[in-house]
């Protein structure tokens, strides 16, 4: 087919530069791993989850124990993913491992998360952002932490433990240990605290 149907020959370049990039066993796990996002994502929330665990526990790069998903959960470059104890995963929520990703224990997300560890190049005004190229850059989520519903973790940051991140923030930057962050781009609100208890 000839330029002027539709094919962008550049961009067929850049998507069969990927497959070149991640090589061939990685090319087949990703295979596998959207072919179960696509089946297993939907099944219902008390199988699904156990089915889920079942079949990631292979994929991923580790998974602690007690791990809970509801349906929508999907998992990308699931082999450098690593999931603590107890974590648990709400509705819709997408995990992009393919820049490195670790979560520690007690993880809990609101509906429709994303956390994502790759991010387009784009700086040069004279070149087409499809043909900069991409960059990884690893997320790292402490023990404790809650994200609100429909919030993002961009590229490079580094959630500290204690951390809650208010629904609909866009975190890109570095969290303080206990602090309530909130917005786009999310910044400090608050403090977790001691309650007195009598």
């Amino acid at each position: 087919m000839s330029p002027d149907k539709g094919i962008n020959f550049k961009t067929n370049r850049y998507w069969s530069g990927l497959f070149r990039h991640f090589g061939f066993r990685t090319t087949i796990h990703w295979l596998i791993e959207s072919y179960f996002n696509l089946v297993l994502s939907p099944i219902p929330i008390i199988p699904g989850s156990f089915i889920r665990k079942t079949v990631y526990s292979l994929l991923l790069g580790k998974m602690g124990s007690e791990f809970f998903t509801s349906p929508g959960v999907k998992f990308l470059h699931s082999y450098k993913i690593e999931i603590g104890d107890r974590c648990s995963l709400n509705y819709g929520t997408i995990l992009n491992g393919r820049g490195g990703l670790k979560i520690g224990n007690d993880f809990t997300t609101g509906p429709d998360v994303i956390v994502w560890t790759v991010e387009h190049n784009y700086s040069d005004k004279d070149r087409k952002i499809l043909e900069q190229g991409e960059y990884d850059a690893p997320v790292e989520i402490g023990n404790d932490v809650w994200c609100g519903a429909r919030s993002i973790i961009l590229p490079g940051v580094k959630i500290a433990d204690g951390t809650v991140i208010a629904a609909g923030a866009v975190v890109t930057k570095d969290t303080e240990p206990y602090s309530v962050v909130a917005g786009v781009p999310a910044k400090t609100i608050s403090h977790r605290r001691t309650e007195n208890k009598e």
